[in-house]
């Protein structure tokens, strides 16, 4: 009796031990080529990102973006410039006038 549990036992541990391996085996490859599908797209992306013209055409895009933001700026700083020269003369024209009006009424007098 006592045999026929340690054969039992065993048939049971073979059993496993070929139906770990066979799934064992599937999982490994199932996993392999995961990997390799994620390394063909890891390169294609690399291939992509180091291929001479792709990088020039954005680097010209950028170059001409950046070229068009500094010519808007600069034309915003002299519009800026300018009313601050307005608002100036304006400001100056009014001290003037409003220190010339008493003045000009004290000495009528």
């Amino acid at each position: 009796m006592i045999a026929a549990e340690f054969g039992n036992y065993a048939v049971i541990a073979m059993g496993s031990f070929a139906a770990g391996a066979l799934l064992g085996r599937k999982l490994a490859l199932e996993a392999a080529n995961a990997l390799h599908a994620l390394e063909q797209r890891l390169a294609a992306i690399e291939h992509r990102s180091s291929t001479p013209s792709a990088s020039k055409a954005i680097v010209q895009e950028g170059t001409e973006a950046h070229a068009l933001a500094v010519t808007k700026l600069a034309s915003a700083i002299e519009k800026h410039a300018a009313a601050i020269d307005d608002h100036g003369a304006a400001t100056v024209a009014a001290a003037v006038e409003s220190n010339a009006t008493p003045t000009a009424t004290s000495e009528k007098k």
